[in-house]
């Protein structure tokens, strides 16, 4: 078979799987942009949770400093409200604490107060037969009106959480829904309360009166203050089961309102979240399993905090069943993952015996023509400068024997006295022009040694150069050194300095280094 046609097999491979794998379908840009802010959130959560968290020891902190009973009460009833929808446990902490100061007061009012919001909380946490005890043991003659509203509301939710719970085919769940609807009429006389408007809302949707449904979640919102973030996601989530659970829409028609439901959930630390579990769902079912997973694992995080047994039961078995679909869809997508590895790993086999060839031809040709470039202008500039070197030395040493000679015939020895002076100016300058063309070649061949010299240094230690220097003393001992020679005697024969002076700026280097001296002589040679 042809190298062309290996190549097309393999491409078509490459294409076939890429198609297997690729499940997520497209979503429309506004659920999109919610998604993403939702996963923001959830990510943000422990920061949100740590504020709610503090707030919470504010309120711990002022309760603790007051003294007056009638404030401690309200204080305790406060945090218990906060916590019903954050940890179960803590609301009824507290509000054991302000029944305890109740009855210390003999306040009849308060202690109702009180156990209304316990079996509240009860029956949030799916303790029905304790909250059923609590309202089964209150006087309802004797109760003011909006206490027994509060009542009725309780019983309500009590047994609507109870033939939520039982199976639909159980004999018990008529009656409980028999009761269900009876104090749930009672409440609709006043329909001021969200919370009675809601209820009208559901009757109306169960009826199929969805219009009228629709107008009152509509109402609801409106009416609906800034800031209140929890309430904002319970009318949302409200509008999106009206659509999908009593009317039938698909699951992802109206999702931009579970999204917005949820986002204003994490974003108010709601951990009694209902929206989630339709999200989880819904997520798995378009193909986004990161997300899925994210929202599941946030999800479980919220009912554990919580605490309600009823929501763990019903959220477990949700549970179960999403990991069963996510192993499924793992399993698929392993079996797409190893379709796309074999087929990327047969295009990469053929793909490499072609470019390994071009590579490695494409490498030697350059390589040699760098070589060949680098050695041509390197031999014949410093075979230029050779000849150049030496002709000016010769042209200096003619001017110089020129001198000496005229100023002997002359008899002006002392000229010549000074002209053969070792410390004469013209010395130091034929020194000047020693270095300069030392330093001028060496850096043509290492062109990054100063950079690479001073990598070896501490920061603070670093050489810097003053304005035309190519080299200091320091860099032309080490480029000396790096060139082989190491004896400092030798080194100082060559640059005219004293052996003392390399001695000396040797030790110097070699107490600025950021790494050992034997890594230090290491990276020198392989500058």
């Amino acid at each position: 078979m042809c190298m062309r046609a290996r190549c097309s097999i393999a491409l078509c491979l490459l294409l076939v799987a890429a198609g297997c794998t690729s499940r997520r379908q497209p979503l429309p840009e506004e659920q999109k942009k919610l998604l993403g802010e939702l996963i923001d959130k959830i990510d943000s959560s422990s920061f949100f949770l740590a504020s709610r968290e503090a707030g919470f020891a504010e309120k711990k902190a002022r309760l603790a400093v007051t003294a007056d009973m009638d404030d401690r009460y309200e204080a305790c009833m406060a945090i218990a409200g906060d916590y019903s929808t954050y940890k179960i446990d803590s609301a009824l902490f507290y509000l054991d604490r302000a029944g305890e100061i109740a009855r210390m007061q003999n306040d009849r009012s308060k202690s109702l107060r009180t156990d209304l919001d316990i079996a509240k909380v009860l029956i949030r946490s799916g303790c029905f037969a304790e909250a059923y005890m609590i309202l089964e043991s209150m006087d309802t003659v004797r109760m003011d009106a909006p206490s027994l509203q509060r009542y009725n509301q309780q019983m309500k939710d009590l047994y609507h959480g109870l033939y939520i719970a039982l199976d639909p085919d159980s004999r018990f769940r008529r009656e409980f829904v028999r009761k269900f609807e009876y104090y749930r009429d009672l409440l609709l006389d006043d329909i001021s309360n969200d919370a009675i408007q809601r209820e009208l809302e559901r009757k109306y949707a169960r009826a199929g009166q969805f219009e009228e449904a629709l107008s009152i979640n509509d109402q609801r919102m409106k009416k609906m203050p800034d800031g209140l973030e929890m309430q904002r996601a319970l009318v949302l989530y409200d509008r999106y089961t009206l659509y999908y659970y009593y009317m039938g829409c698909p699951q992802g028609e109206h999702i931009e309102y579970l999204l917005e439901s949820a986002i204003s959930d994490v974003y108010s630390v709601n951990q009694n979240i209902a929206s989630l579990r339709y999200l989880e769902s819904w997520l798995m079912s378009i193909g986004y399993i990161p997300e899925a997973k994210k929202v599941s694992d946030y999800y479980y995080s919220t009912m554990r905090r919580f605490g309600s047994r009823s929501r763990m039961l019903d959220g477990v078995e949700l549970s179960m069943s999403i990991n069963e679909e996510y192993s499924r869809l793992l399993a698929m997508q392993k079996r797409s993952t190893q379709l796309s590895l074999w087929a990327i790993v047969l295009l990469l086999i053929v793909l490499v015996c072609i470019m390994w060839q071009i590579v490695i031809s494409r490498r030697k040709v350059m390589l040699l023509n760098s070589e060949l470039d680098r050695s041509g202008r390197v031999s014949k500039g410093y075979v230029l400068g050779f000849f150049q070197l030496y002709s000016s030395y010769i042209a200096r040493m003619l001017a110089f024997r020129s001198k000496i000679n005229t100023s002997i015939r002359k008899g002006n020895v002392d000229y010549v006295r000074n002209m053969s002076d070792p410390t004469a100016e013209f010395i130091n300058e034929e020194l000047k022009s020693m270095y300069y063309n030392f330093d001028a070649a060496f850096l043509d061949i290492f062109p990054d040694y100063v950079d690479r010299f001073n990598s070896l240094l501490r920061p603070e230690c670093r050489i810097s150069l003053r304005p035309n220097e190519l080299l200091n003393m320091e860099l032309r001992i080490f480029a000396v050194i790096k060139l082989g020679i190491t004896d400092s005697a030798k080194i100082s024969e060559l640059l005219h300095c004293s052996i003392k002076t390399v001695y000396n700026k040797r030790s110097e280097i070699n107490n600025k280094l950021f790494v050992s001296k034997s890594v230090f002589l290491e990276e020198l040679a392989r500058i």
